[in-house]
């Protein structure tokens, strides 16, 4: 179906259905031409002899002045040829000899068998003097038994060469623009000019990768901001809590301490959001790493009792391209999700099935609205509107953005029975 849509296809058949259209009305006119140029030969080399049997000679004296046998009968003959083809060719021998002269009632194209083979043959009904009605008949070229089997094959001839260079032209039109839709896909704006490209095409390719090298240099600007106020903002707050930490107890003091500790340790872990949230757009996918082994790490470090986090995990499950520090951020992410805005028993499930890598994290929570579920996925997005939880809103965004850069993409389910709510991350396996 999306063969149908593509440029290549459109391009394909309207080429050829305008091929076979004007090569259909060239026909016709070349068809026509022909027939009354025929039409006009015939009408010459026999009109002399036609019309001595038109005014009523004898037929052996138009034999003598006939260019070829001629031959005279008082009714219409039986084996006429009654292809609907041949019709705009009687017209034209009929208005050929009308105009010679002769007066000719009907024209008939028909066969005859003598000396042993079937030849065509030329019927003509003229009016002699008096009115009657006087049928002869000559051998000519004008009528042609084997028009349908030339039809056919000039049209299956025509189908073949519009379809072929149109295939051709269509492919060199199409090639450029997949080219580019291919470049852009990759997000590769290094490459070099397009090969083949016009100068429209080379235009989007050029105003693409502008965009695409504004936008890079927007993202790296961004993301050092990020790192350098992340960055900075952590010594203070280290130093806040050692300060908190080392003010002598006395009365009250305790609460007022833990209040600006805990405070402390809130502000860090959402600067480490933001520094999670660069790195998942920076750190390269170049190890080897065992999920299965990352999983249950992950788990283990949620520290929850066996009733309320289950890990479903084969022994071992190397992945390679990847990279163990945003992998283990992004199980990270899904649990913390999970029990922060789901309800638990919560499953962790990891494992490949046709050829994808996935994890799959699940919960009893009401899950995401479905016209919610990609917005959540765009950076500093809350589905907890009342601000009841923590945080900045990148959990997920850090999740999607590292599956992006793996080649796979977040999706969000409910079960069949709809008691859990299921969120998927995959990516191929060679990739």
């Amino acid at each position: 179906m999306a063969r149908n849509r593509s440029l290549f296809a459109r391009l394909l058949v309207a080429q050829v259905a305008l091929t076979i259209v004007l090569t259909a009305m060239l026909a016709m006119l070349f068809y026509a031409e022909r027939n009354r140029t025929v039409a006009q030969l015939v009408t010459e080399r026999w009109a002399p002899s036609l019309l001595l049997v038109a005014r009523g000679a004898p037929i052996e004296q138009a034999r003598l002045r006939a260019p070829g046998p001629l031959r005279a009968s008082s009714r219409r003959p039986d084996a006429v040829i009654g292809l609907a083809l041949l019709s705009p060719r009687r017209s034209i021998m009929h208005q050929a000899l009308v105009e010679a002269g002769l007066p000719v009632a009907e024209v008939v194209f028909g066969r005859e068998h003598h000396a042993s083979k079937e030849a065509p043959m030329l019927w003509l009904a003229l009016q002699v003097d008096g009115g009657a009605i006087r049928w002869v008949s000559f051998e000519s070229d004008v009528v042609e038994e084997n028009l349908r089997k030339r039809f056919l094959m000039a049209m299956l001839l025509l189908f073949g060469l519009a379809v072929g260079a149109s295939a051709l032209i269509a492919h060199r039109l199409a090639r450029p623009l997949e080219a580019l839709r291919t470049r852009i896909a990759a997000n590769d704006a290094s490459g070099g000019l397009l090969p083949n490209a016009s100068i429209e095409v080379q235009a989007i390719d050029e105003a693409w990768r502008a965009l695409r090298q504004s936008l890079d240099q927007q993202e790296r600007e961004r993301a050092l901001l990020l790192a350098g106020v992340s960055h900075d903002l952590r010594s203070p707050l280290g130093r806040i809590r050692m300060a908190a930490e080392l003010i002598p107890d006395g009365d009250g003091v305790a609460h007022w301490r833990e209040a600006i500790v805990r405070n402390a340790l809130h502000a860090d872990r959402l600067v480490g959001s933001f520094l999670d949230h660069v790195r998942s757009g920076e750190l390269p996918f170049d190890e080897t790493v065992d999920l299965a082994a990352l999983a249950r790490s992950v788990a283990a470090q949620q520290q929850r009792a066996a009733n309320e986090l289950a890990v479903d995990a084969p022994a071992t499950l190397p992945v390679s391209h990847a990279n163990g520090v945003l992998i283990e951020r992004v199980i990270g992410n899904l649990l913390d999700n999970a029990f922060t805005h789901g309800q638990p028993p919560v499953r962790l499930t990891v494992g490949v099935r046709d050829h994808r890598v996935f994890i799959e994290v699940e919960d009893k929570g009401p899950g995401i609205a479905p016209d919610s579920q990609r917005a959540m996925l765009q950076a500093f997005a809350r589905g907890d509107a009342s601000r009841r939880h923590p945080g900045l809103g990148l959990g997920l965004a850090i999740v999607h953005r590292v599956a992006l850069r793996m080649g796979g993409d977040v999706a969000f389910h409910r079960s069949a029975d709809g008691a859990l709510t299921i969120v998927r991350v995959e990516w191929p396996v060679d990739r």
